[in-house]
């Protein structure tokens, strides 16, 4: 049976317990990979409706099923995209695309000129997502609680259209 179309959708905190949830099954996959728990295991919702509060979320429905979320923080000079999450069985049909493309346009539509991201290099296909959209590596250190790799990525908004 083939899902519906995508559609995405803005909400805000009230949405927390859902992209808690999204975020939670999406990042199991990384617990076996990452040296440094991904702290987004333990966020609580109250800490998921805290930092939608700074900006706002986006949820990714293919047909009635929510398959993806990702949340947002509005901050002075750009906008920080954070915790974008697909669904493993959804993964690979420009879901996670398409979140990033609405919450860059929505950050410009609010006037900021710049998105950042911050990715582990142990997550290559993620910065090659990020690649493929626009972002480049703006800076590289040692995470704050191990020896893994962050680097972060950033890109001009507006630029394309």
């Amino acid at each position: 049976m083939t899902p519906g179309p995508l559609t995405l959708s803005f909400a805000g905190p009230e949405a927390a317990p859902l992209v808690r949830e999204i975020m939670r099954a999406a990042f199991a996959e990384y617990e076996s990979v990452l040296t440094v728990p991904s702290s987004a295991m333990w966020e609580t919702v109250e800490d998921v409706a805290g930092h939608i509060a700074l900006g706002g979320a986006v949820l990714a429905r293919l047909g009635n099923e929510t398959v993806g979320s990702g949340r947002f923080e509005l901050r002075d000079d750009h906008v920080y995209i954070g915790r974008l999450a697909v669904l493993p069985p959804y993964r690979g049909r420009g879901v996670a695309a398409a979140m990033m493309l609405a919450m860059e346009a929505h950050a410009f539509a609010k006037g900021r000129a710049e998105a950042r991201i911050s990715v582990r290099t142990l997550l290559p296909r993620n910065i090659a997502l990020y690649e493929r959209l626009g972002y480049v590596v703006t800076n590289r250190y040692k995470h704050a609680r191990g020896e893994e790799t962050v680097v972060d990525m950033s890109k001009r908004l507006g630029l394309d259209g």
